[in-house]
């Protein structure tokens, strides 16, 4: 399903919900797969070291958030990682501060519109982790 531009209002940050260190986008891209999901659910994935991979065109509706039909109106980021239980690397925080702030510019979102998956109404899911939800709160106060 197409995801046109001016339809892009959030972006929603996700986890893997698996140790970091285990996952890869392959192994993602694989289980998203199988699930029958045609590709990855999102559209970037960044991995343990701060890699940044691009998963669904842009222009693609991703498979990522359900609730409130955020899939037709938002681009979805996960990062490699269970951040209930572990902390994401700080290579992987400024791979997603710089893919954040290129993405708010590109589609003329505000920092508001930056959501963890937990933060979107209906969303029963403890996604994107406590640790990685606090970073969203912090980077979003930030000026």
């Amino acid at each position: 399903m197409k995801l046109l531009r001016e339809n892009v209002k959030f972006i929603i940050v996700h986890q893997s919900a698996t140790k970091k260190i285990e996952t890869s986008f392959e192994k993602i891209k694989k289980f998203h797969l199988y699930q029958g999901m045609g590709n990855i659910a999102y559209h970037y994935f960044i991995e343990a070291s701060g890699r940044l991979r691009k998963g669904r065109n842009e222009s693609t509706c991703g498979t990522h958030t359900k609730a409130s039909q955020m899939n037709s109106k938002s681009l979805g980021i996960c990062l490699a990682g269970e951040f209930n239980n572990e902390d994401p690397e700080p290579t992987q925080l400024k791979t997603l501060a710089s893919l954040l702030n290129n993405l708010l510019t590109k589609y003329k979102i505000s920092k508001d519109k930056v959501l963890g998956h937990r933060e979107v109404y209906n969303s029963a899911t403890e996604c994107p982790g406590d640790s990685l939800n606090e970073w969203l709160v912090s980077w979003r106060e930030q000026k």
